[in-house]
């Protein structure tokens, strides 16, 4: 059937997706976008683009020399660089991108299963259930969920272009456009790497090719070649193959975990009602009757049906097959946090090959037209749940808040305790810090309650909880968090007027962590000036200038700022005017709250040199 023929469909589903979405587009940057985005230099910084494509995306949290994730994801930092480049720090741009990506995939799978012999309401229906699935607002609604909207796009582009070669229509254009879209998957997100086997069933499975079975081996031999590429590529720049996260699961608690993880991302598939940012799945330590043994009876039985589904078609291997190979690598919970074992993004191109299989069996029991009306209904109600859970999306607080109600975590009461003080709210923060701390002591809700303490006036109590995070092993923490707690003690003993205290803490800090060296010695100029000691204060500076602008933190070019109104109050006013205006400079493109206000206050002081 042609294009003309299908218009109608696809603009149903193109103006479906936008009308479902439409509330996420006024959403604020939330949860990681406030980091990586309006803090990350190496996607603001045109001098940084290429450090950016080749480092992790979490490098900027130092000086851009370590590894502080496991994610080299070049194709996502590539679109973030992009989005930066056309909306700067206003997020409705973002947004709008983030469901112009979601409907441009959307029209893909129509076109993708059209392509595989789905009759056109078949099609229509298994996309359009897609489309409006609450599973997907995580990915949609969150400005940084755009890897699984772009690794999905580019992986199932990579298998169309390969379809297509195989069948012999274009030659070498299709299978090159088929490597790059693989490619540029690899960069969006590492499953594409397991992913080879979706690929073998696309050349040897279905009947519409003109390729010998040898000939259909050059497509597979080149994609297996670009993921070995990628992995190389990979473990060069991230040091290994895999880090431990912070809090790890155990192998055995991984693997009693398996049923009960399964059991999750089947209910969310047919039963999304419980939907939030995080979700009370905790580690299996030993096997329970409802922790293990229900879920893997109900995971057996699921795992049995998509067989017996799988094996009446190659239109069912293919959907089993981008049911299970993406979501596989979720199952492994050492590579997550205790507290964050399961997320919705993770089912976002899964959930397609659930819906190839049902909807397809669907078609075949009853009419085309019953199937469609049952398909729209079924949409509609889906539909209300996903345009409420946009909401959630809209700030951060309103996402935690939300959040809350569904998982009482210590991650989750500890993000919460984050914002509320974000938004004044000292008290209650407090209280969620208390019930996290209950939970599991972990470091960063002692760090957020020490901190909310040092902004209410408790000094001494701000000093115990941030002592008990700095004083905790370098290999129990990460270093940003350790970091901030040595920034807020500092803080803390400034308030109880300890300054000498404080220029210990600082002189410490910067011997322990000397990747934040400038941001450190900024805070301990800040010290010396108070006790009046301005001369050491402005050593301090001066000597740190040349690696406050080769760290990535926004605050290390604050040393610059010192160093003019030092120079200022010095009566050196030439030199007070270029610090200032390099700190203008290298703080032009940084978006976060305590960087505008500095520019305001370096602005002033350059005025008063005029």
């Amino acid at each position: 059937m042609s294009f003309r023929q299908e218009w109608k469909w696809v603009l149903i589903l193109t103006v479906v997706c936008f009308a479902v979405f439409a509330n996420s587009l006024g959403g604020e940057f939330v949860y990681d976008d406030a980091r990586q985005i309006l803090r990350n230099p190496l996607i603001q910084d045109d001098a940084l683009i290429w450090k950016a494509l080749t480092s992790d995306v979490w490098a900027f949290k130092g000086d851009g020399t370590i590894v502080a994730s496991n994610y080299w994801r070049p194709t996502f930092t590539g679109w973030h660089i992009l989005n930066f480049r056309l909306f700067g720090f206003s997020p409705f741009g973002w947004h709008v991108l983030n469901v112009l990506l979601h409907t441009s995939l959307c029209l893909l799978i129509f076109s993708l299963l059209r392509r595989w012999q789905f009759e056109i309401k078949t099609a229509f229906v298994i996309a359009l259930i897609f489309a409006v699935h609450p599973i997907h607002v995580e990915s949609v609604a969150w400005i940084s969920g755009s890897p699984d909207l772009l690794f999905a796009l580019f992986f199932l582009a990579s298998l169309y272009f390969t379809d297509k070669y195989a069948a012999g229509g274009g030659g070498m254009v299709f299978l090159i456009a088929a490597y790059g879209a693989y490619a540029m998957a690899l960069g969006a997100k590492e499953i594409g790497i397991f992913c080879l086997p979706i690929f073998y069933l696309v050349l040897y499975g279905g009947d519409d090719t003109k390729l010998s079975r040898n000939e259909k081996l050059v497509p597979l031999v080149g994609i297996a070649l670009i993921a070995v590429g990628y992995f190389l590529l990979r473990w060069n720049i991230l040091g290994a193959v895999s880090r431990p996260p912070d809090d790890p699961v155990t192998f055995s608690e991984a693997i009693f975990s398996i049923p009960a993880i399964s059991a999750f991302y089947l209910r969310q598939i047919f039963f999304p009602y419980w939907m939030a940012a995080n979700y009370p799945l905790d580690p299996v330590a030993s096997p329970g009757f409802w922790s293990f043994f229900a879920p893997l009876v109900i995971s057996i039985a699921a795992l049995v049906a998509l067989f017996f589904a799988a094996r009446r078609s190659h239109r069912g291997m293919l959907a089993a097959a981008i049911f299970l190979i993406p979501l596989t690598p979720a199952m492994n919970a050492t590579a997550f946090v205790a507290d964050q074992m399961v997320h919705d993004r993770y089912l976002y191109l899964p959930i397609l090959g659930v819906l190839m299989i049902l909807v397809w069996l669907a078609s075949i029991y009853v009419s085309e037209q019953t199937l469609l009306v049952v398909g729209v209904v079924i949409s509609a109600v889906l539909s209300i749940q996903t345009f409420s859970y946009n909401r959630a999306w809209q700030n951060e607080l309103a996402l935690w808040s939300w959040t809350r109600t569904v998982d009482d975590s210590a991650f989750t009461t500890t993000q919460l305790g984050t914002m509320l003080a974000l938004n004044g709210r000292y008290s209650e923060a407090i209280s969620s810090f208390d019930e996290s701390i209950a939970k599991k002591p972990l470091p960063r809700a002692y760090l957020g309650r020490g901190r909310v303490y040092a902004l209410s006036g408790r000094f001494d109590d701000a000093e115990r909880d941030l002592r008990h995070v700095v004083e905790l092993p370098s290999e129990t923490i990460e270093a940003y968090a350790l970091y901030q707690a040595y920034e807020s003690l500092g803080i803390a003993l400034t308030g109880k007027n300890d300054l000498d205290g404080a220029e210990q803490i600082f002189v410490e800090s910067r011997r322990r962590l000397p990747i934040y060296s400038a941001a450190l010695t900024e805070k301990l100029a800040i010290v010396l000036y108070q006790k009046g000691d301005k001369a050491r204060a402005l050593a301090e500076l001066e000597g740190v200038r040349e690696q406050a602008r080769r760290e990535l933190l926004p605050e290390s070019k604050n040393v610059f700022l010192r160093l003019g109104m030092l120079y200022s109050e010095l009566g050196r006013r030439d030199v007070a005017r270029n610090a200032l205006q390099e700190f203008l400079a290298l703080t032009a493109k940084i978006g976060d709250g305590n960087t505008m206000s500095n520019r305001q206050l370096a602005a002033q002081v350059l005025s008063s040199l005029k």
